[in-house]
């Protein structure tokens, strides 16, 4: 065995949506740190406000479907643009119905995970 000191290992940022725990427990917060064995990083938690995730998520899925969009519409003439403007125009209005699509997805599953910690409210017991 050779006496080589090991490199300190990082801690890893974790983020989570919320601030409760579900379990009626004490909520976390923003820079709690998680304690972990020898040889594994420890854990900073993040934490998120939902409604600021569903807006990245919509963000996020926007600007990608457009950015899709414009790149298709640029390079095979498949959408009816008469300029580079028309054609970032258009595809940001075609960009909107799957990101709503995306933004509805979002809030079912909240309110899913939501129905689950809180179940008498919703009447499933």
């Amino acid at each position: 065995m050779t006496d080589e000191k090991l490199a300190p290992i990082p801690p890893q940022v974790v983020t989570v949506i919320g601030t409760g725990t579900g379990d009626g427990g004490s909520p976390l917060t923003s820079g709690t740190i998680g304690t972990t064995p020898d040889h594994q990083p420890d854990l900073i938690v993040t934490i998120v406000n939902p409604m600021a995730a569903i807006a990245i998520r919509f963000a996020n899925t926007y600007l990608t479907m457009m950015t899709g969009l414009v790149a298709a519409g640029f390079t095979t003439n498949q959408i009816p643009a008469h300029d580079f403007w028309h054609l970032i125009r258009w595809s940001a209005e075609l960009s909107l119905s799957g990101a709503g699509l995306g933004l509805l997805k979002d809030c079912v599953t909240i309110f899913g995970r939501l129905e689950h910690r809180y179940p008498l409210s919703t009447g499933a017991i």
